[in-house]
């Protein structure tokens, strides 16, 4: 029998989302942030976290994964480059 995965809740640029996988990656954040974001290397998205595995605080950058926790925020900003 399959085990069911468990559900945790994040919270992404102050809104709740449901997130059944152990990790997120960073483009999977901005994903969540952002229903359509820029792909053009002009951009470039900030993605911050806290409340994370033992209440820490960091940040993802592509390529990055880091380990869901239930309660965690994540705060993504679009910069654009100059």
């Amino acid at each position: 029998m399959e085990k069911a995965k468990k559900i945790v809740t994040i919270i992404v640029n102050g809104r709740q989302n449901e997130w059944t996988e152990k990790e997120i990656s960073y483009a999977q954040v901005v994903a969540l942030a952002f229903e359509h974001p820029h792909m053009e290397d002009t951009y470039l998205y900030l993605v911050d976290y806290s409340r994370a595995e033992g209440n820490k605080k960091g940040s993802l950058e592509a390529g990055d994964t880091v380990k869901v926790k239930d309660g965690m925020v994540f705060n993504v900003s679009e910069t654009h480059r100059s």
